[in-house]
């Protein structure tokens, strides 16, 4: 069971999948593994649809979330297909097996537009930092890119001039092109320009030719970590006075919702997210009319 498990993660390595899926793939694979071990099974050629059937019932008696009960038995369908692929077992035993069924719950914080205004215009632009810090900000109302997704940006990447943005080996290992809007772009060139050139011909001086976007703002001016991307966020929503949390992944739901609640097609969001469902997408039409309502309860002459 180890060596196929091995051998299956060397497969994804092969095909570019992002670190991120390689670890759940690993974890997801690793309790399976565990619940075979208390089976007395340790041959994957004995594990068939029942056994899949009972391992699903098993998980759902351990303190597992709906979702992660749902990406193990999604990891192991594709572990499974896999053996078939290189013919180390003749039939998929996951084939048919449903999966948990999981609810499309709202997001539980979307900043309104006020509060954004707030949080974005909380850095100090007087400064090299502030600079750095609010084209951050811009960067993610903008494109609703993920926090690992930022971190991994190179300067190479960002388009300022057109407005464009590439992510590399986002979620799932896939790219895309998203647009910047003229704020961010005049933000994020700000900081290029200025700000990133210098700490970059630094670190150059110190022996390192650095390609990613994000410098730390200290002397070394090495690569921003994706923690401290993501604490920019927190820290200039507690600036602003805001109090709800401004983790990257509610500027993320605050872009899609607002994108939908001023009438975008939901089909373009789901692309700008790089979803590669649509479903997952159409949550944010949800949490969109709530607000449309007590707009219009507040403004519509009839209301």
């Amino acid at each position: 069971m180890r060596d196929k498990i091995d051998a299956y993660l060397e497969s994804m390595k092969v095909r570019h999948y992002a670190p991120g899926s390689l670890q759940r793939a690993l974890d997801g694979l690793k309790v399976f593994e565990r619940y075979l071990a208390l089976r007395g099974v340790s041959d994957v050629r004995e594990v068939t649809r029942q056994t899949v059937t009972d391992y699903q019932s098993w998980l759902a008696k351990q303190d597992y979330s709906i979702a992660t009960r749902q990406g193990f038995i999604s990891t192991l369908r594709c572990f499974f297909a896999h053996l078939v692929a290189v013919d180390a077992v003749f039939l998929n035993p996951c084939e048919g097996v449903s999966l948990p069924r999981r609810l499309n719950r709202l997001p539980k914080t979307v900043l309104t537009p006020e509060e954004v205004r707030r949080i974005l215009n909380a850095p100090d632009t007087q400064t090299a930092k502030g600079i750095r810090d609010r084209a951050i900000l811009e960067m993610f109302y903008s494109t609703g890119i993920r926090a690992r997704e930022m971190w991994a940006l190179t300067v190479l990447d960002v388009d300022w001039r057109n407005g464009f943005v590439r992510v590399n080996k986002g979620k799932g290992g896939k790219d895309r092109v998203v647009p910047l809007g003229v704020k961010a772009c005049h933000y994020v060139s700000e900081y290029v320009r200025k700000i990133r050139s210098q700490w970059a011909r630094l670190a150059r001086e110190q022996g390192r030719d650095e390609r990613a976007l994000w410098l730390s703002s200290y002397k070394r001016h090495q690569p921003m970590t994706q923690q401290a991307i993501a604490l920019i966020p927190r820290d200039s929503a507690r600036l602003a006075g805001v109090a709800k949390t401004a983790r990257p992944h509610v500027w993320r739901h605050t872009c899609a919702t607002h994108l939908v609640a001023n009438g975008s097609n939901i089909v373009y969001v789901q692309r700008l997210l790089g979803h590669r469902r649509l479903d997952t997408t159409q949550i944010y039409t949800r949490v969109a009319v709530p607000e449309l309502q007590a707009t219009f309860r507040k403004k519509h002459p009839r209301s």
